[in-house]
């Protein structure tokens, strides 16, 4: 019996045969509609898609996409701090608000944001599978469609989902083995630049590539890619971005760089989300595949490197922005997701490569288990996440559609709240990011502050935040009012409004109407 070959030249590292290729796709679909499954058993209850729990975000997007195509334009006439991509992204879902209840539309769109996570889940595999083979495939699909922070993300409209099937698109047509035709080339550069006017942060991807192929002729195919992502990027945001260039700047730019920390501040805290136990498999299986990309850096041949090479340095690179960053939440860890699952696929690669020696039965056991490593620790903490529901937003809309006139101006400090009773923001100068907003006024005054506590009790901000409220007749306050009201604010605000909702002195989100 000949000797088994060593990890990094193990057969199961390198692509598979063009011959098999046509039955790779068919294990890849099954995750991927298990993972569509998993993400949409939230919406399986008895309050709908609209009675699982709804995140700032996610209602922050929703709504100013749906203002965006009623002709109120991010920038010039409300605060939106990221380029405007995703909202255009996310368009196809807000324009069902044009027909439908706005509830009811983003009802709709949450099933098609889990849809997104299903092609990440697909995307990822393809690409694993391609570079490493099957089982690197069907273990980083199982890694992606069990990633707990991408799963809770990929049931609403949040930007990471739309950020990682661009890039992982952008990495099955940038890693493809051989020749790149043009047109592979600039469909490339598209989905690149479409990441970028998602999320800045997108354009890591792009220093990756560069990194991924080194040599001067594939710099030179590198080229056109990287200026069609510019010149896409540049379409998709210059128009928006030229109707007000100031405020471009000072929302997507400015407010980025010199915004108050957030979340979770501790440097330690956030390596432990980066790295969090409830999906050790995945990240353990993940750490294999990154030392061995360190490995092939130095003793692989060229061609084996690309793949390890670019999903190694955009998990690094996005894990170093995560740390230095100002502001970290780890729903920010959606993104991760994207490398450390195609990492995870490698890892998995390489022990099983180890396990050839000791015979076909123990080599399909370890198989299974690694299979299992990656799939079962996170896949049971986005089932439990499914279980989740808000009674009170879902009574809180019941009584907003009873008892408050359509056609009552109605602030919720929280969109989503507001967006549950079928309502968007309204006003000639319509508040989407309040939270964004107060930040905003109280930067405006030049001074620096240490935290977002600080910055949100400033004298500029709360101003225009009374001026704002006492615009509207209704106001859903919620926990996040009481945190953005300072202790001089809540009594004035008491003083001019009464509690509606709900009766007595029960909790959870809350309407108030201006006396």
């Amino acid at each position: 019996m000949e000797p088994a070959p060593t990890p990094l030249a193990a057969p199961s590292l390198s692509a598979p045969p063009r011959a098999s290729r046509g039955l790779d796709l068919w294990p890849l679909i099954i995750v991927a509609l298990g993972a569509w499954v998993l993400r949409a058993l939230a919406f399986f209850h008895r309050s709908g898609a609209m009675g699982y729990p709804m995140d700032y975000d996610e209602g922050v997007y929703f709504s100013a996409a749906s203002l965006l195509l009623r002709g109120d334009l991010p920038y010039r006439d409300f605060i939106f701090v990221h380029p405007p991509g995703g909202l255009l992204l996310w368009a196809p879902g807000a324009a069902l608000t044009l027909g439908l209840d706005a509830a009811t539309a983003y009802g709709i769109t949450r099933y098609l944001a889990a849809a997104v996570g299903a092609l990440c889940v697909f995307l990822a595999g393809r690409v694993a599978w391609r570079a490493w083979g099957p089982l690197a495939g069907c273990v980083a699909a199982l890694a992606y469609a069990a990633y707990p922070e991408a799963a809770i993300v990929e049931r609403g409209t949040f930007l990471e989902p739309l950020l990682n099937v661009l890039c992982l698109g952008f990495a099955n047509l940038w890693l493809t083995s051989g020749t790149h035709s043009r047109a592979r080339r600039i469909g490339a550069g598209v989905l690149l630049g479409l990441a970028i006017s998602v999320k800045l942060p997108g354009g890591l991807w792009l220093i990756a590539a560069l990194l991924s192929r080194p040599g001067k002729e594939s710099w030179r195919h590198a080229l056109l890619p990287v200026l069609v992502a510019f010149a896409t990027f540049a379409v998709v945001v210059g128009p928006l971005a030229a109707l007000a260039p100031s405020e471009f700047v000072r929302d997507v730019i400015t407010f980025q760089a010199a915004r108050p920390p957030d979340g979770e501040l501790d440097r330690w805290m956030r390596l432990h989300d980066i790295f969090h136990e409830r999906r050790w498999g995945g990240v353990l299986l993940a750490l294999v595949g990154l030392g061995t990309a360190c490995v092939r850096a130095f003793r692989a041949a060229p061609e084996h490197r690309p793949a390890a090479r670019f999903f190694a340095c955009t998990f690094v690179l996005s894990g170093v922005l995560f740390l230095a960053s100002r502001t970290y939440w780890n729903q920010y860890n959606a993104h991760l997701a994207a490398s450390e699952a195609v990492l995870a696929g490698l890892g998995a690669s390489v022990l099983h490569a180890f396990s050839t020696r000791w015979g076909r039965t123990a080599s399909r056991a370890v198989a299974a288990l690694l299979l299992a490593a990656a799939f079962v620790p996170g896949a049971r903490h986005v089932y439990q996440s499914a279980q989740l529901q808000a009674p009170d937003v879902v009574a809180l809309a019941k009584h907003i559609r009873a008892d408050v006139p359509t056609d009552a101006c109605l602030f919720s400090f929280e969109p989503g709240w507001a967006l549950a009773a079928g309502r968007l923001p309204s006003g000639a100068t319509p508040i989407v990011d309040g939270y964004a907003t107060m930040l905003q006024d109280a930067m405006s005054s030049g001074d620096r502050f240490e935290t977002t506590d600080e910055a949100l009790s400033a004298d500029e901000a709360q101003q225009a935040l009374r001026i704002m409220l006492g615009s509207c007749r209704f106001v859903v306050l919620g926990w996040r009012g009481e945190w953005q009201l300072t202790p001089q604010s809540r009594p004035w605000f008491k003083q001019r409004f009464v509690r509606r909702f709900p009766a007595g002195d029960g909790g959870g989100v809350d309407l108030w109407e201006h006396r």
